[in-house]
């Protein structure tokens, strides 16, 4: 089993980049200052700016995705975003100091055991000047790290700000690359857009501009990739292969050559890239994880459990942990398995399982049958049957008994216990329910020892006729005994007596439910509007407009509230009478001294058709615009 990396979803980006090049803030206790000293050598930008400024990529996870910043993908990542001619990155190791300097054409790296032979380096490299020493920057590292959070700041940092907020370059202009200020202005460059596009549902748009991203650099090859594997386009292979040979450097190319090669059934291939990424981001647990799974399908056992468990010593998972449990039932070890897949099932949050019985089906070992049925009975799933096939076929294995007992068990319906009903989910108990409102059966399940996998229904009766019914499946982690759940909603259409059903499984509680005409109180409480009055009070509190005095409550008190503002309406607006609508020939200082209850009523039922009427307004402000609508 794999474990597919979850990512795409839109990032509001920062941003910064240079007219000749940029140095980011180094990494390290000094790293401000060292970054200063070699900005200030370079004429280069203080690092300073950058860290106010500097854009992620576009896609969820940003740099992180990438390996980190302070890698070779993550300064050419940079340089892409930034539109500079060069980007240096440095970060303090036990050796010393480790630059990275990014240009259009590649990444050179370098590990100085002084920062004076880096400097050295950047002179042979043609960025600084011959024969020149490193300058000795005249902040602190603290004063620079206040500057770096927007604190107590000089000019050209309060331009910084200003750009982030959007109030111009001011005196960014001419300094910083133009990609990034228009970044910053809100133009987007192209890969910013696709993902924009994305994160509008314009599915077809960002297709067409990832097509034109492929022929793009580092970033906009890498926004094209995963632009197609997120709309599942069938380019996405291909573009993923294309992206690890153009930028090698780059561990998420080869991640996603191995998902590539993974789909088409290529071990060796998916292995070989795992291996790659690897070389480049050694510690990554993912795909540690992935390279387990890829040396299992080229038939590798030993090397699948041994990277599995580097996996899990990295960060423990779900995925690794059921793998783990397959290679130990495949050789054999009852004991190995069972604990390993203890260990999956406590951490698997219900999206991994069905995974790993699939990759369960396919294998004959006594072992795989049997944990078939054995995480099948843990997830809720019906699992008497698998353990039936395991004893017909290994009647004498020394698991049998371990089946017949699992097999003698009583099957016991799943408790179903109905706590309340509520108009809107996780609110207050609501009865009793009016014409046109839905209502939420809010329930608690129990099951013994775990609770099976049904859907929850939920049904409405009327003398004997099913008038409404909804029914959804519950999502929830294995061994999971207890579980408070909102039942799928039903709507009431008109008043009458009416019977409430809520199944699950075989379990099932039946309501009595009387309903009475339509509320406009709680219909504006379902919607999540509050009646307020001019200086903010709530005219209805949550329990009167639930309560069978809601309706009249709310008239008398929205009544007396026009009638207390009626002597602030004295513009001409207010004093001239209306000239079309219901109400022409009147002022709203008049209909505001002498409100007639039809007119409130009509407002709020005009509310509900459209919420924007109220909204955050008081009450007589939403009224009076409602009058004024069309004069």
């Amino acid at each position: 089993m794999v474990t597919p990396r979850r990512f795409l979803a839109l990032l509001l980006f920062l941003g910064l980049g240079l007219a000749q090049g940029l140095v980011l803030p180094f990494e390290g206790p000094q790293g401000f200052r060292l970054a200063q000293a070699f900005a200030q050598g370079l004429k280069a930008p203080p690092p300073t700016l950058l860290a106010l400024l500097l854009p992620d990529p576009p896609w969820r996870g940003g740099y992180d995705l990438a390996g980190g910043l302070y890698t070779r993908a993550g300064a050419r990542l940079a340089q892409a975003a930034t539109g500079a001619e060069w980007v240096l990155l440095g970060k303090g190791e036990e050796k010393g100091l480790r630059l990275f300097l990014a240009r259009r054409d590649g990444v050179k790296e370098g590990l100085f055991p002084t920062p004076n032979l880096a400097w050295l380096w950047l002179q042979g490299e043609g960025l600084a000047p011959k024969f020149s020493p490193l300058p000795h920057p005249t902040l602190s590292e603290e004063e620079l790290r206040a500057l770096a959070q927007g604190e107590n700041p000089d000019p050209l940092h309060q331009s910084a700000l200003d750009l982030r907020e959007g109030r111009g370059a001011g005196l960014l202009q001419g300094l910083l690359p133009e990609r990034l200020l228009l970044l910053w202005q809100g133009k987007l460059p192209p890969a910013y857009q696709a993902f924009a596009l994305l994160s509008q549902g314009k599915r077809e748009e960002a297709l067409k501009l990832a097509e034109t991203l492929r022929e793009g650099d580092v970033l906009e090859k890498a926004a094209a990739e995963l632009v197609f594997r997120a709309l599942e386009d069938p380019r996405w292979k291909e573009s993923a292969r294309v992206l690890a040979q153009a930028f090698p450097e780059l561990p998420l190319a080869w991640e996603e050559v191995s998902f590539a090669a993974f789909s088409e059934g290529k071990g060796e291939e998916a292995r070989d890239a795992l291996l790659r990424a690897l070389r480049l981001r050694p510690d990554h647990w993912l795909y540690w994880t992935n390279l387990g799974w890829a040396y299992y399908l080229t038939g590798d056992l030993p090397r699948a459990i041994l990277a599995s468990k580097r996996a899990v010593e990295l960060l423990p998972n779900a995925t690794a942990y059921y793998n783990l449990g397959l290679f130990k039932a495949i050789y054999g070890d009852f004991l190995g398995a069972k604990a390993f897949y203890q260990r999956a099932l406590r951490l698997d949050e219900g999206e991994d399982f069905p995974e790993a019985l699939k990759d369960l089906e396919g294998r004959t070992e006594p072992l795989a049958l049997f944990f078939r049925a054995y995480v099948s009975e843990r997830a809720g799933l019906p699992a008497k049957a698998l353990y039936q096939a395991f004893l017909e076929t290994h009647p004498r294995h020394p698991l049998a008994q371990a089946a017949k007992r699992a097999l003698g068990q009583k099957e016991e319906r799943p408790l179903l216990e109905v706590k309340k009903l509520s108009l809107i989910p996780g609110d207050l108990e609501a009865r009793p329910f009016h014409a046109g409102e839905a209502v939420f059966p809010e329930v608690r399940l129990v099951g013994d020892p775990y609770l099976p996998r049904k859907e929850l229904e939920t049904l409405l009766y009327r003398e004997g006729t099913l008038v409404a019914q909804e029914k959804k499946p519950l999502g929830f982690p294995p061994l999971t005994s207890a579980l408070e759940e909102v039942a799928p909603a039903v709507t009431l259409p008109e008043p009458g007596r009416y019977a409430l059903e809520v199944r699950y499984g075989e379990a099932q509680v039946v309501i009595p439910l009387p309903v009475g005409p339509e509320s406009l109180a709680r219909k504006l409480y379902a919607l999540g509007l509050e009646v307020r009055d001019l200086d903010g009070t709530l005219l209805l509190n949550p329990k009167e407009a639930l309560g069978a005095e809601g309706d009249r409550l709310l008239l008398e008190r929205t009544l007396e509230a026009l009638r207390q503002a009626a002597p602030l309406a004295t513009g001409s607006r207010f004093t001239n009478p209306l000239t079309q609508g219901p109400y022409a020939g009147k002022s709203v200082q008049d209909l505001l001294k002498n409100p007639a209850p039809e007119m409130v009523q009509a407002f709020f039922r005009a509310v509900l058709e459209a919420p924007e009427l109220l909204a955050e307004n008081d009450v007589v402000n939403a009224l009076v615009a409602w009058l004024l609508q069309g004069q």
